[in-house]
């Protein structure tokens, strides 16, 4: 039992060191130049993140109904259509 849970704290211990040369070869050196990020204070991205909130369900119903309205007058006018 001692040398199951031994190999696997080796791999997960070698999986935590694994170089990846594909990935380091991708980044250009205009990248490793760059600047970090400007990091800007959650309050303002927070409040932008309340419009996605739930929506009432009667202005929901609403407009559902409006578009499936328009939608019936435009089926209607199609099948009006004569096809040549």
């Amino acid at each position: 039992m001692r040398a199951v849970i031994c190999i696997c704290f080796l791999l997960v211990l070698s999986a935590c060191s694994i170089r990846a040369p594909e990935l380091d070869a991708s980044i250009t050196e205009t990248s490793r130049a760059a600047p970090w990020p400007e990091l800007v204070p959650l309050g303002p991205l927070m409040t932008g993140a309340e419009a996605l909130g739930p929506r009432a369900a009667d202005t929901e119903g609403r407009t559902l109904e409006w578009r499936a309205a328009d939608l019936r007058r435009r089926a209607a006018i199609l099948r009006a259509l004569s096809v040549n």
